[in-house]
This record gives C-alpha cells, sequence and structure tokens, in this order.
C-alpha cells in the first residue's frame, strides 16, 4: 500500500495539514465528524503572518483575501468607554514581516481551503466519528460509528482539544503518558458573532478592560467577532463547548460599552450565533505514540485571546509535513520505528515553541484583565517585542513554491 496520511478533525489545521500535504505530493485521507467541515456556527479565527506567508505558498492567499480583513491594531477602553490607548500593533507585524495579520469566520476559511484541494470528494469525508484505532505492522485502520474504516500508514489526531485520537491513545499506551485532562482553565466565557458596526471600523478592534475581565470585538467582512474572558479559580474538568450561554453572564456585561456607542447589550441582541467554553491552557507531554500523533488543539492548547492557537498549529502541521515529505522522498516505506523517531524529532522541534507562545498568551490575558493603566501598556510591550522574533522563527512549507519574499524589515529565519 502506497504511504497514506488519515487525518483525524477537518477543523483549520487539519485542512490546513491536508493543503500541505498534498502540495509535497503525500497522500492522504481527512475524516470529520460533523456533518460539515464548514459549518455555519463557527467563530472568527486570527491568522498572524507566518501562517498568511504560508497561505502564499499554497496559492491561497488571495482567495484569502477576498473573505477576510486585515487588521491594523487595536482601541483600549474601560467599562464606561473611556479611551485608554490606541496601537497599531497589527500593521506593525505586516510591515515587520511582509505579510498580513487577517481575521476572518472558520467557516469562510475552511472553504478556502477546500478550494485548494484536488477533488476533496476523495479524500474528504464527513459524519465519520472515530471509535478505534487498530496498529497494524505495517499500517494503522481507523474505524468508525457508522460501521465503515479505512487504511492507512499513520494516524494525525487534529481533533481539537477534547481529542478522541489522545483519548484512544490514552487507552493503548502504557498507564500515564497520555492523561484524560492535560489542561486547565483560569477563564470561562462567551463567543459570538453579530453584525457589523459603523462604530468598530474595519480593521481595528475594540478591546474593553475591567477588573479580572476583558471583552474583545474585530470586524471581519460580514460580521463582529465577540470574545469574553473572565477569570475563574483554576479548572481541572472538561467543559465542553455549549451555545447555551449562562443568562447570567449575559447579564453581567450587558451594560458595558465597546465603543462610545455600542454595548455589549446592542451587539448581544442582534446576535447570529453565540456559545460558552472555558478557556483552556496547556501542552500536552507526549504528542505521538507508535503510529499516531497529536497536530494543534489536541496537542497544544492556548487562550483565544491573541489568537495564536490555530496559526501554532498550522505550523506544526507544516513541520511534520516537511518532514514526512524528506522521509518519503526516495520511495521508501518508512518503519514504525523510523516513524516514531520523525515523531519524537517534530515534538521537539514545535514543542517549545507552543510553550513560548501558551506563556506569552496567559500574560497578555492576565495583564488585559485590568481596569486600566500600567497594565495595558506592559500588554503591548510585551506583544511587540517578544512577538515579532517568534514570528520570525516560524517554519515554512519545503515543498510548496513560494514566490519572492515580500519586503519585511525582520529576515525569516526558514
Amino acid at each position: 500500500m502506497a504511504f497514506k496520511v488519515i487525518i483525524i478533525g477537518g477543523g483549520p489545521v487539519g485542512l490546513f495539514l491536508a493543503n500541505s500535504l498534498q502540495a509535497a505530493g503525500v497522500d492522504y485521507a481527512l475524516f470529520e465528524k460533523r456533518s460539515a467541515v464548514a459549518p455555519t456556527t463557527a467563530f472568527g479565527i486570527f491568522l498572524m503572518p507566518q501562517v498568511t506567508r504560508m497561505m502564499e505558498q499554497l496559492g491561497l492567499l488571495e482567495s484569502l483575501k477576498k473573505v477576510s480583513h486585515q487588521m491594523t491594531g487595536m482601541v483600549h477602553r474601560d467599562a464606561n468607554a473611556k479611551h485608554l490607548s490606541e496601537d497599531q500593533d497589527y500593521a506593525a507585524f505586516s510591515q515587520i514581516h511582509g505579510y498580513p495579520v487577517v481575521v476572518t469566520d472558520r467557516a469562510s476559511l475552511s472553504q478556502v481551503f477546500l478550494s485548494g484541494l484536488d477533488k476533496p470528494e476523495e479524500h474528504v469525508f464527513t459524519r465519520k466519528e472515530l471509535t478505534n484505532i487498530v496498529f497494524g505492522k505495517d499500517g494503522v485502520t481507523v474505524e468508525f460509528a457508522d460501521g465503515t474504516s479505512h487504511e492507512g500508514s499513520i494516524v494525525i489526531g487534529a481533533d481539537g482539544i477534547w481529542s478522541s485520537v489522545r483519548d484512544h491513545l490514552r487507552k493503548v499506551a502504557p498507564e500515564g503518558l497520555f492523561v484524560e485532562n492535560p489542561f486547565t482553565a483560569s477563564f470561562t466565557g462567551v463567543f459570538g458573532r453579530g453584525p457589523l458596526f459603523d462604530d468598530i471600523p474595519s480593521g481595528q478592534g475594540a478591546e474593553v478592560h475591567g477588573d479580572d475581565w476583558v471583552i474583545q470585538a474585530f470586524p471581519s467582512q460580514k460580521e463582529t467577532h465577540l470574545f469574553i474572558y473572565k477569570r475563574i479559580p483554576r479548572c481541572t474538568d472538561r467543559v465542553p463547548f455549549t451555545t447555551n450561554v449562562p443568562k447570567d453572564l449575559v447579564e453581567e456585561f450587558a451594560n458595558v460599552k465597546l465603543t462610545p456607542k455600542v454595548t455589549f447589550k446592542d451587539l448581544w441582541d442582534k446576535r447570529f450565533a453565540a456559545g460558552h467554553a472555558n478557556f483552556e491552557e496547556g501542552v500536552v507531554e507526549l504528542w505521538h505514540w507508535d503510529r499516531v500523533a497529536l497536530v494543534g488543539d489536541a496537542a497544544h492548547k492556548m487562550n483565544p485571546k491573541w489568537g495564536v492557537g490555530a496559526n501554532i498549529g498550522m505550523e506544526a502541521s507544516a513541520n511534520l509535513t516537511n518532514k514526512l515529505a524528506a522521509l518519503l522522498k526516495n520511495g521508501s516505506t518508512p518503519s514504525t520505528e523510523e516513524l516514531s523517531q520523525l515523531f519524537k524529532s517534530y515534538q521537539g522541534e514545535m514543542e517549545g515553541k507552543a510553550g513560548t507562545w501558551e506563556r506569552i498568551s496567559i500574560s497578555n490575558l492576565d495583564q488585559a484583565t485590568h481596569p486600566g493603566g500600567p497594565q495595558i501598556d506592559a500588554m503591548r510591550q510585551m506583544a511587540i517585542i517578544r512577538a515579532p522574533s517568534m514570528i520570525s522563527k516560524a517554519y515554512k512549507l519545503e515543498n510548496a513554491p513560494h514566490k519572492a519574499e515580500n519586503p519585511a524589515q525582520l529576515p525569516w529565519l526558514y
């Protein structure tokens, strides 16, 4: 059997991985448990320069620009709409690295990724809920709740924070290698999507800071994306995403002014969709076992305040793709031991990056949840000083065409 990658999970990271493997000439099959890989209930997502750079490599940047807005900066206010500060940090990132920071909705991004795939109907399958992984000497078989199965060479779990792939590894690997819940949460909150408001201009986000909470609002092309973060006692339980938003949480922030003219209630009353979840954080200790590896939120979870989680997952997917393409270039059939060493190298190169971004995200959210003043300045200084160095060291796709680099003030390492 020719080498084939089985991807479990059709979110942004799984779809990016599919495009990356296709560009490298590696066969794949992607399985998503939902009825569609681009659900209309999906919420907003930020793509940073290290990802928009790879979108250009894949020939998808222009399509992405059509369904996204380029971000320039943020306006910071307190709960009474008092102006605290204003920045152009996202514009600075774009200038420093030569590629834009954009915001879009996950449904539109999924369609962009699908448009990049050749014959997606032969590679992407929905309504496939994973129930079992059977390990063989030279491959794996994945089994689904509908009674079907599929054979491949390796499995990549891109199925999110409550990964069914990771749960399966916990059952088959020695006890203690994979724990039931490797993440903790210090914040809970709300996701929302609503109409555009003239008072929240294109490209500029609104951020309102309070005591142990912060609210963000970002306009994309079609809608405004809303996030509330509220500090809670440290939680280690699994709290799944739900569309049932607690009424008391909504009432608590109803009169908070996102801008001098727009309150949280204004947006909430006109919402298109909303959800509630805890914002878990953490890096899994082991990202692989046998012929299975984890990528994205299945391996490392960051709070969404800075919007870097999916970006790190996509960079990790690029790293993994590069390694697989190099291993397969001579047409050989890699052994389980060779693949295990590849996965070990992959984790070794990405684990530190994920941990650093997680710490930056934690610090950023902690400093943002104050009424204002020095903490806001400290939050911004940390971002503008630390982020460019991290972004410039991001991996790119080694087996995809890349046009001449856009002018960048800080050279890319790769």
